[in-house]
C-alpha cells in the first residue's frame, strides 16, 4: 500500500484529527474535548479500515501521508 491510497475523506479526517487533538491541547476545555472525541469516533469507524489488512500499518502510514503538506513531521 502506498502512502497515496487513502480516500481523500479519509486523509481529512486525519488532518482534522491533528488540528482537533493541538487545539484541545491549547484550549483544554469541554467543547474541545468533545470535537476532539467526535473527530476520533468518525476517523476509528471510516469505512476504509474493513479492507484495510493491517490496520495498525495503514494507520501509520495514514498518519505519515496526512503530514505531508504541515510543518507537524516529527523529529528522525
Amino acid at each position: 500500500m502506498s502512502d497515496t491510497d487513502f480516500p481523500a475523506d479519509l486523509l481529512d479526517l486525519q488532518r482534522r484529527w491533528y488540528a482537533a487533538e493541538s487545539d484541545w491541547a491549547a484550549d483544554p476545555t469541554e467543547e474541545k474535548r468533545a470535537a476532539f472525541a467526535t473527530v476520533s469516533a468518525e476517523l476509528y469507524a471510516h469505512p476504509y479500515w474493513a479492507a484495510a489488512g493491517n490496520r495498525h500499518e495503514a494507520e501509520m502510514k495514514l498518519k505519515r501521508a496526512a503530514r505531508t503538506d504541515t510543518d507537524q513531521q516529527p523529529a528522525p
